[in-house]
């Protein structure tokens, strides 16, 4: 044990060291990493940390997406994996220990309280006030956003008449070790993800270099999904609004130029809808391009001339079919903040609004950009409930893999919509039904046991 505690320490000591870009980042984020650098001491070395897209933009957690409904696994593949991904697939609740989603949310969560701390050491002066409110608000909404990808995973979806008791995620404020470990409440959770967006949203530029780089769209952004998720439809829209009179450019499905559907993976990285990149953790094989088989029903369900078709899937031999779609233009899944997401947000919060029209107009300009051209034809219903589910099923279409689906499934089943979630495995049925202590999955057994903090009940 002391061994994995160790080995958590070394990763985050190799942020202060070694603070690294995406290759594809480099040309536009001058950092040179600093091999003889051990101890961060000016605004330049704060924001290197922070510049360190292997450790702060690539830990979004996804064994959520595991856990959901958007996939299945034929039987091979399964009988293939650990019993520890049998497991999660099947909502069997494992016994798991380093490495996994938490500790690679936390490694994020330790570099931005490092940066928080060593720049109360800094003095902001009127000739480096932008430089130092970037490196806070930057340092806040990447902590934030962790919290908010774990607490979607491990927490139960909010409720305002249990979340105050509900258990969260631990909340680390300092990087110092030997402050003990405690485990939240989901309310408690959410107000800390809430009062640093805000805070963020009130440091940060406008507009970033580099998507790579929060700013105040990303943090308006993530304002609207975190009161999405919270089920706070009046906030949501408003911070979805925002963001989108600033950026709502989207990519045109039919532009040949920049979407070949035959590619093996159509959509460019940082492409003119990302708002702030981030990508999924890729150690859940289950989720993997070359595992994941799209549940045929969903596949099913998107128009023949619904260009995401051809753009999102790629057709197997044996007749299914694997995502392809991601706004990583790999193999990896993209999970940050988009133009899309935040159009499918203030629509569904229209909607429920009554703003029937207005939510429409939001969908006819989204799907008019990803149906063939000269097929869609312009929504209409009458009715709220109508209108609502028309948006609810296109956000589930449009927004596959991105790390958002098991916390509709929760929010969702909240308000009754009775999501079920089923597996065929060697002939044997697995439901996951709807309010089940099981959609907040179980923390790792090496944390429970170091910390004491409580396990989620099943």
């Amino acid at each position: 044990m002391k061994n994995i505690i160790k080995q958590q320490q070394f990763y985050s000591i190799l942020i202060i060291l070694f603070p690294f870009f995406l290759g594809a980042c480099n040309k536009y984020l001058d950092v040179q990493s600093n091999k003889n650098q051990v101890v961060p001491k000016d605004l330049i070395d704060l924001q290197q940390i922070l510049d360190g897209a292997q450790n702060i933009n690539l830990n979004f957690c996804s064994i959520g997406e595991v856990s959901a409904d958007d996939y299945f696994l034929k039987q091979r593949v399964f009988d293939g994996l650990s019993e520890e991904g049998r497991k999660f697939y099947t909502w069997e609740n494992p016994v798991y220990n380093f490495n996994n989603d938490w500790a690679k949310a936390y490694i994020p969560v330790y570099s931005c309280n490092l940066v928080l701390d060593k720049l109360k050491e800094i003095e902001m002066t009127a000739l480096n006030m932008d430089e130092w409110n970037n490196v806070k608000g930057s340092a806040l909404f990447y902590r934030a956003s962790q919290y908010l990808s774990l607490i979607w995973t491990y927490g139960k979806a909010f409720n305002e008449k249990t979340s105050s008791a509900d258990l969260g995620i631990v909340l680390r404020e300092s990087s110092d070790f030997n402050v003990k470990s405690e485990r939240s409440t989901v309310s408690k959770s959410y107000r800390i993800i809430l009062n640093d967006l805000l805070e963020a949203s009130k440091l940060l530029p406008e507009q970033a270099i580099h998507s790579m780089r929060p700013s105040k769209i990303a943090a308006y952004g993530t304002l609207a999904r975190t009161y999405l998720s919270m089920a706070k439809y009046d906030s949501a829209y408003y911070y979805a609004d925002k963001a989108l009179a600033v950026k709502h450019e989207l990519v045109d499905f039919n532009d040949a130029k920049l979407i070949d559907t035959k590619s093996s993976y159509p959509l460019t990285r940082f492409n003119k809808e990302t708002m702030a990149y981030f990508e999924l953790v890729t150690i859940n094989a289950q989720i993997g391009v070359n595992y994941a088989n799209i549940d045929t029903n969903l596949y099913q369900s998107y128009d023949a001339n619904d260009l995401r078709k051809q753009t999102f899937f790629k057709m197997s031999t044996d007749g299914y079919v694997s995502f392809k779609g991601s706004y990583s233009g790999s193999a990896n899944l993209f999970g940050g903040p988009a133009v899309d997401e935040m159009l499918l947000i203030r629509a569904e919060c229209s909607a429920r609004k009554g703003m029937i029209r207005d939510g429409l107009d939001d969908m006819d300009y989204l799907l008019l950009h990803r149906y063939r051209t000269g097929t869609y034809l312009p929504s209409n219903f009458e009715s709220k409930d109508s209108a609502l589910d028309f948006v609810l099923a296109e956000r589930r279409k449009e927004l596959l893999f991105r790390g958002l689906r098991w916390s509709d499934v929760k929010r969702l089943n909240q308000e009754g919509r009775q999501i079920h979630i089923k597996r065929m495995v060697n002939g044997k049925e697995y439901i996951l039904r709807s309010g089940d202590n099981r959609y907040a999955l179980p923390l790792p057994d090496d944390v429970i046991k170091t910390t004491g903090i409580p396990q989620n009940p099943y």
